[in-house]
């Protein structure tokens, strides 16, 4: 049988996490953490070299975040086994990858600023990179920094190379989020069968009344269900995948229409009741 932990004789480099307290997430709707573990690849040799080195920023995809990709993996790599062997092998040179910790109570990022959901581009940007670049020998300018990822954080990276230009001079886009006609209209009708659950008849009793203001709610607004939904997940342990396309779809509500005035702080992109889409709000 082959050996499914073989050792492997190239030079490793090492992950040094700082801790960073941020200011633009300070908040936030959810009362996600401010304070948070950054960490940092270091390659073999960091120490040793004089030079500065480039900078390359890990975007996790939607339920995952940086501290995900350091965990073993069985039958395959983490992304620092994968960086001690691409730069072993000379497939890429020695670089610092910076994999911060961007998740949500919403399970994920996207990656952008929403009042709904914090300000990660902000945080990302004005306040991760001068960090780092203090604490690190990198190369300090967007001509020696790039960010990459998969889904999530492959949207992020074509969506900071067209709108934060200024701090990122490469990109890797995988499998990144795009044409949401095709990969996310398609999700909501599953989406609102689950969220029915969490409905509230006009005639039930109990802490949960349909307000009355629910007759006249305008389309795109929530009238409960979304954050009852939000509670039962909270406390669940084992979420179907629907549930999860579920906390996804409202992630992407938060993300892109938020709205200070409405529940939750944000719209949905159409009637919860109906299904209709709102084409203004999609």
């Amino acid at each position: 049988m082959p050996d499914v932990r073989s050792q492997t004789d190239w030079p490793r480099g090492r992950v040094l996490t700082l801790p960073h307290r941020s200011k633009v997430l300070a908040g936030n709707p959810w009362n996600d953490p401010v304070e948070r573990d950054v960490a940092v690849y270091l390659p073999p040799g960091y120490d040793e070299a004089g030079a500065p080195y480039v900078a390359l920023w890990d975007l996790a995809a939607y339920t995952n975040a940086g501290p995900g990709h350091l965990n073993w993996r069985n039958h395959g790599e983490n992304l620092p086994e994968r960086l001690d062997r691409l730069i072993a092998s000379g497939a890429m040179p020695p670089a610092v990858v910076v994999i911060p910790d961007c998740y949500t109570s919403l399970g994920g990022n996207q990656y952008i600023n929403s009042s709904a959901m914090g300000h990660y581009a902000d945080y990302l940007t004005r306040e991760l990179i001068p960090f780092v670049d203090r604490e690190f020998r990198t190369l300090a300018d967007r001509a020696h920094r790039g960010c990459f990822g998969k889904s999530s954080g492959g949207y992020a990276a074509i969506i900071h190379s067209m709108k934060y230009s200024r701090y990122w001079g490469a990109v890797a886009d995988h499998s990144g989020d795009a044409c949401f006609d095709v990969v996310y209209r398609c999700c909501w009708p599953e989406a609102l069968t689950e969220l029915a659950k969490y409905r509230v008849p006009a005639h039930k009793p109990g802490p949960y009344r349909r307000p009355k203001r629910l007759d006249g709610l305008p389309p795109g607004h929530d009238d409960g269900r979304i954050r009852r939904f939000l509670d039962e997940f909270e406390t669940n342990r084992n979420p179907s995948s629907r549930e999860v396309h579920t906390l996804m779809m409202v992630a992407m509500a938060a993300t892109y229409d938020p709205a200070p005035s409405a529940p939750n702080g944000f719209k949905v992109p159409l009637d919860l009741e109906t299904g209709e889409f709102i084409e203004s709000r999609w």
